[in-house]
């Protein structure tokens, strides 16, 4: 559906061609001088030729108006139609069946995840039971994990600087070795004392005594290991100042100990509380630094994911299916605001486009159909005019120089039948589509007030539809909160 833009072009219906062409004030004397046309006839063969010049004409543009006009009349039925229908129920319908169908996707889902989530809320009253405790659980989430993780990251790269720094004078390779000892030494303290917590010291807590005194033992074993092997770090890093203050004294501190030297330390360390070692300032940091460290780790991941064995696992699943139901009620109001908010633009859409384009176009054509038919009858008066002019010039002219009188027509003046003149009866196919301006102007205020009822009921429904929604939801919620 368009609108028509282009028009109907007339050929120039021209008399002072037709004239010379037929020769009409010298036809006129001749036929004059033989007393002809006669006075008992009823016309000439000269005003014939003119008449067929003059239907020539018109049959000539009658036909190619008519297939102007057919195109505007197929364009124009095709635009009432369409102004008929009601074109915003399709979109409220499809608005209908996508809520419906969202919602009942979205309630077999929400059923799905509540069934799961009450077989883990089972399983973790039963835990709780078994293992006697009255409290929830402290379940890790995501943002736990990166804390705890980032917790020992961070005192990973601080012990690995710091003990780094102060064992560089006291290692055989300087600095270099220091650093590779110092990582060493912070895996040990940070990272292994990390999954300690998790996995032993967390055992501590256990029900059952004979879990809890087996990882109880396992838990002072590495406890034991890592005071003994920061107090052995420090007292090294003690001797070997020590050492190092005999040798060079306090002016060549850029040095660092030769591999016997590093090896004589060693040997004196094994034993951190005899007698032998007098621990340093530098020792006593890095010995503190270590178990501090240590500590912390241990204490990170003791309490993460819960500080009962197993009990943060259970809480995970059950916390996993309330935290996919939160989100499933949060996406199932995302997706209905968006489906209503589309469908609403696309109400809109429509409304104005039939207004802006389909309406106007309606318009236009009509408009259009009225012009060619009103100029339809001006073309043709002007062929009337204009053939009664070359007649009239014609019997003037031979009644001037015949010498018997004129036949009776000659006083009947030249005319075209009705049949011709009115475009309503030459074009009745576009009969229906012609209008005067209020007539125009009354059906498309008809036709407008139709498209905006249409348009106030659907937004009624789409109202409607809303409320279904946000009933559904309340539904769906205190039927699957799991708060």
């Amino acid at each position: 559906m368009k609108q028509i833009l282009d028009t109907f072009k007339w050929d120039k219906f021209s008399v002072e061609k037709i004239e010379k062409k037929h020769d009409i004030r010298g036809v006129a004397k001749r036929e004059a001088l033989v007393e002809e046309p006669c006075a008992l006839s009823n016309g000439s063969i000269t005003e014939g030729e003119i008449k067929q010049e003059g239907e020539t004409y018109i049959l000539n543009h009658q036909e190619k108006l008519r297939k102007y006009l057919d195109n505007v009349e197929t364009n124009q039925n095709k635009l009432s139609s369409f102004l008929k229908q009601n074109h915003f129920e399709p979109i409220v319908n499809s608005l209908d069946a996508k809520f419906h169908s969202k919602a009942n996707e979205k309630e077999i889902a929400l059923n799905d995840l509540h069934n799961n989530y009450k077989t883990f809320k089972e399983e973790q009253n039963q835990f709780r039971k078994y293992h006697q405790i009255s409290r929830e659980p402290n379940s890790s989430t995501f943002g736990n994990t990166v804390k705890h993780l980032g917790l020992i990251l961070v005192l990973f790269v601080a012990e690995v600087v710091m003990n780094g720094f102060m064992l560089q004078g006291a290692l055989v390779g300087g600095p270099a070795e220091g650093i590779s000892v110092a990582v060493a030494i912070a895996f040990l303290n940070c990272v292994a004392s990390g999954l300690a917590g998790y996995y032993i010291f967390k055992k501590i807590t256990h029900l059952e005594k004979k879990i809890k005194i087996l990882w109880g033992i396992f838990a002072l074993i590495y406890t034991t290991f890592i005071v003994y092997l920061n107090m052995c770090l420090g007292a090294y890093r003690s001797k070997s100042e020590e050492m190092f203050q005999k040798l060079y004294g306090s002016g060549s501190t850029g040095n660092s100990l030769s591999p016997e030297q590093s090896l004589e330390a060693l040997s004196k360390v094994i034993k951190p509380w005899s007698g032998e070692i007098e621990f340093m300032f530098v020792g006593v940091i890095l010995t503190f630094v270590g178990l501090f460290f240590a500590a912390l780790s241990i204490i990170s991941g003791f309490l993460y994911n819960d500080t009962y064995p197993g009990y943060g696992n259970v809480g995970q699943k059950v916390n996993n299916y309330r935290d996919k139901i939160r989100k499933s009620f949060t996406s199932y109001a995302k997706d209905i605001s968006k489906l209503f908010s589309d469908h609403n633009k696309k109400l809109q859409e429509t409304f104005d486009s039939i207004r802006d384009k389909e309406l106007n176009y309606w318009d236009s054509n009509t408009n259009v159909i009225q012009k060619e038919l009103v100029n339809y009858e001006q073309k043709v008066g002007a062929v009337e005019r204009g053939s009664k002019h070359i007649i009239d010039e014609y019997r003037k002219e031979n009644i001037k120089v015949r010498n018997s009188n004129p036949p009776s027509y000659f006083n009947n003046e030249f005319q075209l039948s009705e049949e011709v003149k009115d475009p309503i009866k030459v074009f009745p196919d576009v009969s229906f589509h012609y209008m005067s301006d209020e007539e125009r102007e009354n059906r498309k205020l008809k036709f407008l007030e139709t498209i905006d009822q249409n348009f106030k009921n659907s937004e009624k429904e789409i109202e409607g539809l809303q409320q279904s929604s946000i009933n559904k939801q309340k539904e769906l919620y205190e039927k699957y909160n799991t708060n």
